[in-house]
Protein backbone atom coordinates (compact mmCIF):
# COMPACT_ATOMS: atom_id res chain seq x y z
CA UNK A 1 0.00 0.00 0.00
CA UNK A 2 2.72 2.71 -0.51
CA UNK A 3 2.62 5.22 -2.72
CA UNK A 4 5.64 6.03 -5.30
CA UNK A 5 5.42 10.05 -4.08
CA UNK A 6 5.52 11.43 -0.76
CA UNK A 7 2.07 12.88 0.96
CA UNK A 8 1.80 16.32 2.17
CA UNK A 9 0.89 15.96 5.87
CA UNK A 10 -3.24 16.72 4.87
CA UNK A 11 -3.34 13.90 2.48
CA UNK A 12 -1.30 11.62 5.08
CA UNK A 13 -3.69 12.74 8.14
CA UNK A 14 -6.81 12.27 5.40
CA UNK A 15 -5.24 8.60 4.57
CA UNK A 16 -5.11 8.08 8.84
CA UNK A 17 -8.58 9.29 9.16
CA UNK A 18 -9.98 7.12 6.57
CA UNK A 19 -8.20 4.46 7.54
CA UNK A 20 -8.83 4.30 11.53
CA UNK A 21 -12.51 4.97 10.05
CA UNK A 22 -13.18 1.70 7.98
CA UNK A 23 -11.00 -0.86 10.27
CA UNK A 24 -12.85 -3.20 13.04
CA UNK A 25 -11.10 -2.76 16.00
CA UNK A 26 -9.80 -6.52 15.62
CA UNK A 27 -8.99 -6.58 12.34
CA UNK A 28 -5.43 -7.22 11.55
CA UNK A 29 -5.16 -6.34 7.92
CA UNK A 30 -6.97 -2.64 8.72
CA UNK A 31 -4.49 -2.18 11.67
CA UNK A 32 -1.51 -3.05 9.23
CA UNK A 33 -3.33 -0.21 6.50
CA UNK A 34 -3.33 1.93 9.93
CA UNK A 35 0.25 1.29 10.89
CA UNK A 36 1.14 1.94 6.54
CA UNK A 37 -0.90 5.38 7.01
CA UNK A 38 0.62 6.39 10.33
CA UNK A 39 4.07 5.70 8.65
CA UNK A 40 3.29 8.11 5.68
CA UNK A 41 1.96 10.73 7.94
CA UNK A 42 4.94 10.53 10.20
CA UNK A 43 7.57 10.87 6.72
CA UNK A 44 5.17 13.90 5.82
CA UNK A 45 5.62 15.20 9.61
CA UNK A 46 9.40 14.87 9.24
CA UNK A 47 9.44 16.69 5.94
CA UNK A 48 7.79 19.83 7.43
CA UNK A 49 9.97 19.57 10.11
CA UNK A 50 7.32 18.19 12.79
CA UNK A 51 9.60 15.83 14.48
CA UNK A 52 7.51 15.44 17.42
CA UNK A 53 4.63 14.88 15.71
CA UNK A 54 6.73 12.73 13.46
CA UNK A 55 8.04 10.22 16.50
CA UNK A 56 4.39 10.48 17.93
CA UNK A 57 2.91 9.14 14.72
CA UNK A 58 5.51 6.37 13.72
CA UNK A 59 5.13 5.42 17.78
CA UNK A 60 1.43 5.25 17.46
CA UNK A 61 2.08 3.15 14.01
CA UNK A 62 3.97 0.31 16.04
CA UNK A 63 0.98 0.57 18.61
CA UNK A 64 -1.72 -0.13 15.30
CA UNK A 65 0.44 -2.67 14.17
CA UNK A 66 1.41 -4.43 17.77
CA UNK A 67 -1.12 -6.97 18.13
CA UNK A 68 -1.81 -8.00 14.57
CA UNK A 69 2.07 -9.15 14.67
CA UNK A 70 2.38 -10.61 18.10
CA UNK A 71 -0.71 -13.06 16.91
CA UNK A 72 0.95 -12.72 13.05
CA UNK A 73 4.74 -12.40 13.33
CA UNK A 74 5.76 -13.69 9.76
CA UNK A 75 2.62 -12.26 8.38
CA UNK A 76 3.17 -8.45 9.60
CA UNK A 77 7.24 -8.82 10.11
CA UNK A 78 8.18 -6.35 6.29
CA UNK A 79 5.71 -3.27 8.25
CA UNK A 80 6.51 -3.77 11.78
CA UNK A 81 10.43 -3.77 10.70
CA UNK A 82 9.71 -0.49 8.88
CA UNK A 83 7.79 1.17 11.69
CA UNK A 84 9.93 -0.01 14.07
CA UNK A 85 12.97 1.48 12.30
CA UNK A 86 11.29 4.74 11.30
CA UNK A 87 10.20 5.32 15.16
CA UNK A 88 13.60 4.47 16.83
CA UNK A 89 15.34 6.65 14.03
CA UNK A 90 12.84 9.19 14.50
CA UNK A 91 12.62 9.44 18.02
CA UNK A 92 17.23 8.91 18.22
CA UNK A 93 17.07 12.04 15.89
CA UNK A 94 14.89 14.34 17.69
CA UNK A 95 16.09 13.16 21.45
CA UNK A 96 13.36 11.94 22.62
CA UNK A 97 13.50 8.29 24.28
CA UNK A 98 11.68 5.52 23.05
CA UNK A 99 8.57 3.29 24.67
CA UNK A 100 10.91 0.29 25.74
CA UNK A 101 8.10 -1.46 27.23
CA UNK A 102 6.17 -1.38 23.30
CA UNK A 103 9.08 -2.33 21.50
CA UNK A 104 10.15 -5.30 23.98
CA UNK A 105 7.64 -8.32 22.78
CA UNK A 106 8.13 -6.49 19.33
CA UNK A 107 11.67 -7.07 19.80
CA UNK A 108 11.43 -10.54 20.76
CA UNK A 109 9.16 -11.60 18.24
CA UNK A 110 11.37 -10.61 15.62
CA UNK A 111 14.65 -12.36 17.06
CA UNK A 112 12.42 -15.38 17.35
CA UNK A 113 11.76 -15.00 13.41
CA UNK A 114 15.18 -14.43 13.04
CA UNK A 115 15.99 -17.59 14.97
CA UNK A 116 13.09 -19.71 13.51
CA UNK A 117 14.88 -18.79 9.93
CA UNK A 118 18.31 -19.58 10.69
CA UNK A 119 17.24 -22.92 12.20
CA UNK A 120 15.66 -23.76 9.06
CA UNK A 121 18.19 -22.51 6.33
CA UNK A 122 20.84 -25.40 8.21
Amino acid sequence: MTSSRSLTVGEAEARVAASRSARAEDEPARRAEESEALRALSDAYDRADRSEDAVQAARSGVEALAAAFLAQPARYAVPMRAIVAQYVTLAGRSGSPVDESLLAPIAQALGDLERRADVDDD
